[in-house]
């Protein structure tokens, strides 16, 4: 075989040629590149900027009602007798008779314990000797001054220890200090004595007797400071408590005071102490137990009422409206005026809400008219 040598000028050209089709391959293929990320854009970015439908928002409703509307202001306390008498005695003496117990219904002035009239008599012997001491010094004490004696100070100090040892002994009545009464009508709920010990030997320092009047009960509460200006005398009271079950009792506010005092040493809240009086004939409830007191500050009765959750208020303006559920799942705001607004619901006052209307609960300001929804009814 024969091989014939190119000559350069041969060999150029032969390169030249390979050189334009590498150039037209590489050419073709940066096109087809540019192809497919124009038809990527399309595919990815084109949707986006074109106008599509949203999706419905999921919502949850409820419905517009008529029912009452009632603004109440809670609070709990301890059931007592209107009227409370801790029974004691100045005087230690030895008790000889006790003539109640528990239980027991009183009289005022009615004898609950008789101390050792022995003890008291001693006392009261040296008593009148004491005052017959001081008598004769004031007779001397006045001789004596009348002559110059004595100064004007030491005489009046004479005279003075006599009239005060002569009212001791006129206010020593020995019956009335033997017997223990009750200065109340009531009934006897503590007896902190017993025969043989002396008055005042009662465990913690405990009165001798405790009586209460439980004909008419009471209930001392505290209304923090925040909503004592809705209390006012005379307002209705529901109370409830373990003790009566299912069933409740009445009352009426009947005393507020007039100054306020610390919650407790950890807070700086004011509360002010409130009385509320329990309607005779509650049968039932007892004094000691703790009682949940409602008081009624204002009620509407048979109105258009929502929960509160439905309300969407701007805090800018203070506007307030709802957004109603159509029938074709679509919603729109009604603006309300708000009435009286309870623990769960409040009142709402527009023409064209009606009772069974569908609101939504928890609406946020990004919800415009005509916006689709899909529904669930609150349980």
């Amino acid at each position: 075989m024969f091989w014939r040598k190119k000559n350069n000028t041969e060999v150029q050209g032969e390169n030249a040629t390979a050189t334009k089709k590498y150039k037209r391959k590489k050419k073709k293929f940066i096109i087809i590149g540019i192809v497919i990320a124009f038809i990527l854009i399309g595919v990815v970015f084109v949707p986006r900027l074109l106008p599509h439908e949203a999706p419905p928002l999921s919502v949850t409703t409820s419905l517009v009602a008529t029912k009452d509307v009632e603004q109440i202001v809670s609070i709990k306390g301890t059931i007592e007798g209107s009227q409370k008498a801790d029974v004691a005695t100045s005087l230690n003496y030895e008790i000889v008779s006790i003539l109640v117990e528990e239980g027991d219904q009183v009289k005022k002035d009615q004898v609950l314990a008789v101390l050792d009239a022995e003890d008291l008599q001693d006392d009261y012997e040296k008593t009148s000797k004491t005052l017959a001491q001081s008598k004769f010094a004031y007779e001397s004490a006045k001789s004596l001054y009348d002559e110059g004696a004595i100064s004007k100070e030491d005489y009046i100090k004479a005279e003075t220890q006599y009239q005060t040892d002569k009212i001791t002994l006129d206010a020593y009545n020995i019956t009335d200090k033997v017997n223990i009464k009750s200065p109340i009508a009531g009934t006897v709920t503590r007896v902190n004595v017993n025969i043989g010990r002396y008055a005042n030997d009662t465990e913690n320092s405990e009165p001798m007797f405790v009586v209460e009047d439980l004909e008419n009960l009471k209930m001392n509460v505290k209304i923090s400071e925040y909503d004592i200006s809705k209390i006012k005398i005379g307002q209705q009271v529901t109370i409830s408590a373990e003790v009566l079950g299912k069933e409740t009792v009445t009352g009426v506010v009947s005393r507020i005071s007039p100054t306020g005092e610390q919650k407790d040493n950890t807070s700086k809240e004011m509360v002010i102490p409130v009385q509320i009086d329990v309607s005779k004939g509650s049968s039932g409830l007892i004094a000691g137990v703790t009682a949940k007191a409602d008081i009624e500050i204002e009620k509407h009765l048979q109105v258009m009422a929502i929960p509160i959750d439905g309300i969407l208020e701007d805090p800018s303006t203070g506007e307030t409206a709802v957004f109603v559920v159509k029938e074709d799942s679509t919603i729109q705001k009604i603006p309300v005026t708000l009435g009286l607004e309870g623990d769960f619901d409040i009142e709402v006052i527009n023409e064209e809400l009606h009772q069974g209307d569908a609101i939504v609960l928890n609406p946020s300001f990004d919800m415009v008219d005509g916006m689709a929804v899909i529904t669930e009814t609150e349980e």
